[in-house]
Order: structure tokens, then sequence, then C-alpha cells
């Protein structure tokens, strides 16, 4: 498939409004600045990136051609210049994890790699490449390891204890579930077919392996059109705390159907069919991509 680059894209015309806004109320809780930077203090991105390079399989060129042209590919395609490490961990649930500011880190489950189509690969690949354009990493991990922080280390070493009764892990869970709606935003636009999208998000639901040959992905699509009726902006606070507690994604449903909802509004098939893009020079483009 010959896939259209994008190497201007900017975080902006892709951004989902949900990910803004929980962003902008997570940034004005007291005391959430100073709490990043205290993680960062203490070395907070080193300790992640030896926890992941010390027990998974670093992709490379040589051992897995495959997921190494993959990765390179949808960095060329959103425009990013720097292609980060991917590594593998045993895991069959199809997920995958980035870490790392300063030098991040891509980390799948072995359940991406067999359970997805090639196409499906690249959607998640990139999905984790939107986190890292987006400038998501730091607040992402600051949200998945801040209970076991609290639990371990409670007022004492880094004084932060107190801030949870401000409202900040609630906010910090409710922008790291509205965050991936703008990561899959990044992933379609590096696959390029909201079908491939749709047929990773119904794998991604619980599809049983048997069923995989099946023509079930319309019926998934149907599904999560129906799905739009909920107006999950008028949830009321307490419903959807309630609702996604304990969740780092939100509903696999819902997700699929923001998808559909933002390419049937347009803005997905303008941002692709830019003339100016696909017309340009590539410097952008990593060794070995056309």
């Amino acid at each position: 498939m010959n896939r259209n680059k994008i190497p201007f894209l900017q975080i902006e015309s892709y951004e989902h409004p949900w990910d803004k806004s929980a962003r902008d109320a997570l940034e004005q809780v007291p005391g959430f600045t100073g709490l990043t930077r205290k993680l960062n203090e203490i070395g907070f991105e080193r300790l992640l990136r030896v926890q992941y390079t010390g027990s998974s399989l670093k992709v490379s060129q040589t051992n897995f051609p495959e997921l190494h042209n993959a990765l390179r590919e949808a960095c060329n395609i959103l425009g990013i210049c720097h292609q980060p490490d991917l590594y593998l961990q045993w895991n069959y649930n199809i997920n995958g994890f980035t870490a790392g500011v300063e030098k991040p880190i891509i980390v799948l489950n072995s359940g991406c790699i067999d359970l997805l189509s090639p196409d499906e690969l690249l959607f998640v690949i990139a999905h984790e490449l939107g986190h890292i354009k987006s400038k998501h990493v730091l607040y992402y991990q600051t949200a998945t390891y801040l209970p076991a922080l609290v639990h371990y280390l409670g007022n004492f070493t880094l004084g932060i204890g107190g801030l949870l009764t401000s409202g900040l892990q609630l906010a910090l869970q409710n922008w790291q579930r509205m965050s991936e709606f703008t990561a899959d935003r990044a992933g379609l636009l590096a696959c390029q077919d909201p079908n491939v999208a749709a047929n990773a998000m119904v794998k991604m639901a619980g599809l049983p392996h048997k069923y995989y040959s099946a023509a079930l992905v319309n019926e998934f699509i149907k599904q999560a059109k129906e799905f739009e009726s909920y107006d999950y902006d008028a949830l009321d606070k307490v419903v959807k705390v309630l609702s996604t507690m304990n969740r780092s994604h939100p509903w696999t449903v819902m997700r699929t159907a923001e998808l559909f909802k933002w390419v049937e509004g347009g803005e997905y098939d303008k941002i692709l069919n830019q003339q100016d893009w696909r017309s340009a020079t590539k410097p952008w483009l990593l060794p070995g991509v056309k």
C-alpha cells in the first residue's frame, strides 16, 4: 500500500478535544507541575528504561526486520525524525506501552505480533508513536506510577501524599484515558484505513482467535456507531468516574466510535490530502524509505 507521508503534521491538527480539555484541567491542579519535576529529579525515566530494556527483546533490522521496517514506516508517515527503540515483552494482550521522555522506547506485547495483521500492527505502533509526538509520555508515566509511589514513599520523601486529596489522581487518570483518543488518530493517520483500525480494535475488544477469519468487523463498526448515541460529555461526573475506575484506556467500542466520527467529520481526509505535503522534498525520511 502506498501511504501518504505527513512530514509537517502538527499536534493541534489531530488532537482530540477531550484530550486537550482534560490536560488543561490537569495542569490547573495545584502541585501538579512540582510533582512531575520531582519525579524527574529522582531518575524516574532511567528506572523505566532499565526495567524494560533489561527484560524485553530489542527489535533490530537483523532479528525482526518486518517490525523494524514497520516502525520506520510509521515514523516517516507521521514526520517523526528520531526513531525510538522498539522492544517485545511476553504478554498475549494486544497492547503496547511507551516510556521515556528524553529518549523514549516502545514496548509491544507478543500478542500484537501473533494476532494482528501487518497493517493492524502498523496502527498499534503508530498509536504508541502518537503518544510520543503528542508529548504524552511524561504525564502518562506519572499517571501510571503515582499510586505505587505514594504507597511506598508516602508523605516523607516526595511530599506528595497530600496532593491526592486535591483530585490530582483522578485528573491524571481521566487525562490518561482521554489521551488514547489522540493516539488512536495518529494510528489511523499511519495505517490510513479505518477498517484496519476497526479490525485491530475488535481484536483488542476480545474477538476469539477462532473467529478471526469471519467478517465480523462490520458488526463491530455498527456497534461502535450505535454507541455514539450515548453522550459521554453529558454523563454525570460520578458516573464517569465509577464506570472507568482503574482503567488506563477508554472503552474499546467508544474508541472506535470516536475514530469513525473523526473520519466522517472530514478532518482525517483533510490531513491526508494536503497536496503541499505530498509534493514537498523529503529530508524528513529515515534511511531506506521512499
